[in-house]
């Protein structure tokens, strides 16, 4: 029986790693709106605002990085999809910085990327064009890959893409976003279920 998908794109925090980052106080200092990214905020500040508040918001996600552990069932959810065959990126909007620490603190994840984007790449979710570039560098078509992540954006910009959005109900409001997603999952592990 031919399978279903060719590639997974996966989401860092809250999918693969559980970060420590409090997003909700970083909201809180900066007077950003709930329905704001908090990028995309800081983006629109005056220059020398911006600049500091970008500072402030990589300190607390390197420490964020520094503190994170591993999602229950990741590395052997990866190597399973890895034994499929699956081709896999991993999609944040954090900072290469942080991504570095993460593979760093946790060797055996670099093996099972085959391309990794940060903020820095370009394009952040929910905009989907990270999402369109990462399947056209993996030869993937987007209605067979799975985007996987634990965040409204990460469903937006899946769902933009024409991609099949998966959420992981890692994050405390995934109630508020669910119906976005194509597929909702407790645990990493269920992927499996739905590649084979």
């Amino acid at each position: 029986m031919p399978r279903k998908y060719d590639g997974i794109i996966f989401d860092m925090d809250g999918t693969i790693v559980e970060s420590t980052v409090d997003f909700k106080t970083i909201r809180k200092q900066f007077g950003i709106a709930p329905q704001i990214g908090i990028i995309e905020h800081i983006d629109q500040l005056p220059p020398d605002q911006a600049e500091l508040a970008h500072i402030e918001l990589q300190n607390r996600e390197l420490l964020g990085a520094q503190n994170a552990s591993l999602i229950p069932g990741a590395i052997e959810t990866l190597d399973a999809v890895r034994a499929a065959g699956l081709k896999t990126a991993l999609l944040t909007r954090n900072t290469q910085k942080s991504v570095n620490i993460i593979m760093q603190r946790f060797p055996q994840l670099q093996p099972h990327f085959d391309i990794i984007r940060t903020r820095e790449n370009g394009t952040i979710k929910p905009q989907p064009d990270s999402m369109l570039e990462a399947c056209k560098t993996l030869g993937l078509t987007p209605q067979r890959t799975l985007c996987v992540g634990d965040y409204i954006y990460d469903l937006q910009a899946a769902n933009s893409a024409n991609a099949v959005s998966v959420l992981i109900t890692t994050h405390r409001d995934w109630k508020t976003f669910a119906p976005q997603a194509d597929i909702v999952i407790d645990k990493l592990n269920e992927l499996l279920r739905i590649i084979n």
